[in-house]
């Protein structure tokens, strides 16, 4: 763990150099974003960093703390009450890595060791792709050979729970998805190259609670979304959304895995995931070739009802597709972010799109340069993304494009930043690095 020298003075009332960003510890900031940032890319994977500024570009010199992590990965960080949550590879040494640490000063709080296969991956993959999922009850990560997808459970504390084997996880590329969490449930996608299904498991014991049977196409890599009736809902009933090949986009009631409503509408594999654009859900398909389409569907205002069995009494509903976006526009590996009206479209190419959120149309499209497999977030008037070779790119949250800053990490990185309490987290392959949120009366960065 590093604390930067001018990161100390600010600590201890010494007046920094005028060449030194102003920027307020998380303590002093007055939070106007999220307190946590409970699974990857924060809560219902809006990625909303809400209305707190950040520097637009900063220097080494700039970070609150960085701290190493053992080996290396490309797990989002997640956050819950001031601690960090993510997850790391040796593959040397054939081991896995949990780790928790304090968001104020970068401290390693606690590290748990997984013992287990190491297989080959594609060069963009790791070993620990899949990022953490976190509650009141503890945390959930996912990690898989080909012989089986484990989920493994561990309190705050360090101690674990309950570890289940989900089966074998046959994949061409290795593993990355990631679990979602829904009240008592931990949702998790088991869709591999192989037999699928989505399994529901109780966060506190790991008992199966209901298992959903899926057709077989290729690895699927989104992860669920769960829609809120306080979100653009149906008829005030919880909602998680998948996406695969197989299945295109389908609702499923999270309580019982009863299919409510289907689209099969994807001929290529599903690596993003889903988002919600006003009374829209969308999501895109590719592949490495950059045959993408984004497909956006009407969210159902009617739904498949059931019986107190849980058994459809009709078959799932049919949603209407509202627009579709081709290879010219649509990303394959960063999911899209919606902020207003406006959807943004952080190819994997370094081309960025925006357009209405409503139909599709665009507004502007500039180049940002690079290769991309994090995927945006949206905080404080601007939509910020690191690329693969490890470079943070901030463009504005505008009708028009502009980039607004660049600072290298370091290191490459395939992880997406996280924002929390007035800090935004960033994890590169083998470092976690914290910046502080501009101090309300200090001027615009630049």
């Amino acid at each position: 763990m590093t604390l930067p020298f001018c990161r100390r003075c600010l600590h201890w009332g010494i007046a920094l150099s005028a060449l030194v960003l102003t920027v307020a510890s998380a303590a002093d900031t007055e939070v106007t974003g999220p307190a946590d940032w409970p699974r990857w890319r924060g809560q219902a994977g809006a990625g909303a960093g809400g209305s707190q500024r950040f520097p637009h570009q900063w220097t080494e010199q700039d970070w609150a703390w960085t701290a190493s992590l053992p080996g290396q990965g490309h797990a989002s960080p997640v956050v819950w009450r001031d601690r960090i949550y993510t997850a790391s590879a040796d593959e040397t040494s054939h081991k896995r890595f949990v780790t928790c640490h304090a968001a104020r000063d970068g401290r390693l709080l606690w590290q748990r060791e997984i013992s287990g296969p190491i297989e080959p991956h594609h060069v963009q993959n790791s070993s620990a792709s899949g990022s953490v999922a976190v509650d009141e009850v503890g945390l959930y990560w996912l990690w898989a050979t080909q012989e089986q997808l484990r989920a493994e459970a561990f309190s705050h504390e360090g101690q674990l729970l309950w570890h289940v084997d989900l089966g074998p996880y046959p994949s061409e590329h290795g593993f990355g998805a990631s679990a979602t969490v829904w009240r008592d449930r931990l949702i998790i996608p088991v869709q591999p190259d192989g037999p699928s299904a989505v399994v529901a498991l109780d966060t506190k014991t790991g008992r199966e609670l209901w298992r959903l049977p899926r057709e077989t196409a290729k690895t699927t890599y989104s992860t669920p979304l769960v829609i809120e009736p306080a979100g653009a809902t149906q008829d005030g009933r919880a909602v998680v959304v998948l996406a695969s090949m197989a299945h295109g986009l389908t609702g499923v009631d999270p309580a019982t895995g009863l299919v409510l409503w289907e689209r099969k509408c994807f001929p290529k594999r599903t690596v993003s995931s889903p988002v919600v654009a006003g009374s829209n859900v969308l999501c895109t398909c590719g592949e490495g070739g950059g045959d993408n389409t984004l497909v956006a569907v009407k969210l159902p205002t009617e739904i498949s009802g059931d019986r107190p069995d849980g058994v459809a009494d009709r078959p799932p509903v049919e949603p209407e597709i509202v627009y579709q976006l081709d290879r010219s526009v649509a990303p394959y590996v960063p999911t899209p972010i919606c902020s207003g009206e406006r959807l943004y479209l952080w190819g994997d190419r370094g081309v960025v799109t925006c357009v209405k959120a409503a139909d599709g149309a665009v507004l502007w499209r500039g180049r940002v340069g690079g290769v991309f497999s994090a995927s945006p977030i949206v905080v404080g008037g601007t939509v910020i993304n690191v690329s693969a070779e490890g470079e943070v790119v901030v463009i504005a949250d505008g009708d028009a494009f502009e980039i607004l800053g660049r600072t290298p990490l370091g290191e490459p990185c395939r992880a997406t930043p996280a924002v929390a309490s007035g800090r935004m987290f960033f994890r590169s392959v083998g470092r976690l690095l914290a910046l502080d949120a501009i101090l309300a009366d200090s001027s615009t960065p630049r």
